[in-house]
């Protein structure tokens, strides 16, 4: 079946010495693998291995076989050069590590239009802003509620603790609550759109320790959910 949609590239990963696995998650069919052959040895190639960096939007033309194999492009042109978010060292830090966590959460091989758009948009968003020091908090809160376990907003003023195993406020603190100052840092992201985060004032050790935080409510409600190892990375970028 000839195959056209565009795709979010989530990963690419040297295989051998000439070839590239490349993992996207597509509009029309959610994830799909793909092997690029020769790609690292010809620059006279159909394809380049600039088209697959972490993170890139590109339409694809394909021959859709889903045997459960490797599918293989027909054509591939970029959809929105980011050359921002590749060429600033903090983006690109921050790229890596969405992707990461991208990769450790999104498995199914069917269409999900309205979370493809989410990512697009914030991948679009992160290129292009000049104050994105908060946008990986947001974007970890937003993503949760595409795949099942929003934070909710407390119900009333009393409850100021967040508990991470449960997902909502409370107004008693346990081993599975975050500080009233963590808890308050992580209701102000809930409650803002992502392209507003940056009005959240946070410092450096702030920011860190949410993170952490984020990472732990992952784990808690994603079985098979693993710290991504850019994780260090975005420690000492931001530290």
């Amino acid at each position: 079946m000839l195959l056209k949609t565009q795709g979010i590239v989530i990963s690419s990963i040297k295989y051998r010495d000439t070839d590239l696995i490349v993992k996207c998650y597509t509009k029309s069919h959610g994830s799909i693998s793909f092997m690029v052959k020769g790609v690292l040895k010809s620059k006279k190639g159909k394809f380049r291995s600039s088209m697959f960096q972490i993170l890139s939007l590109i339409d694809i033309e394909m021959q859709y076989r889903n045997k459960g194999q490797l599918e293989y492009f027909k054509e591939v042109r970029s959809l929105h050069p980011l050359n921002n978010l590749q060429g600033n060292v903090y983006k690109s830090a921050i790229a890596m590590f969405l992707a990461e966590v991208l990769k450790s959460v999104i498995f199914e091989e069917e269409q999900n239009e309205k979370l493809f758009k989410f990512i697009q948009r914030s991948i679009l968003h992160l290129d292009q802003s000049d104050n994105f020091a908060n946008f990986h908090l947001s974007f970890l809160i937003k993503l949760s509620a595409f795949i099942g376990f929003s934070p909710h907003l407390p119900e009333n003023g009393n409850d100021i603790y967040f508990n991470l195993y449960e997902g909502y406020f409370e107004d008693l603190e346990s081993k599975y609550t975050m500080t009233a100052e963590n808890s308050n840092l992580l209701k102000q992201l809930i409650e803002v759109d992502l392209d507003k985060n940056h009005k959240i004032k946070m410092n450096k050790t702030q920011r860190l320790d949410l993170l952490k935080l984020l990472m732990s409510y992952y784990e808690l409600h994603i079985e098979s959910f693993k710290n991504p190892k850019s994780l260090s990375v975005i420690k000492s970028v931001f530290s």
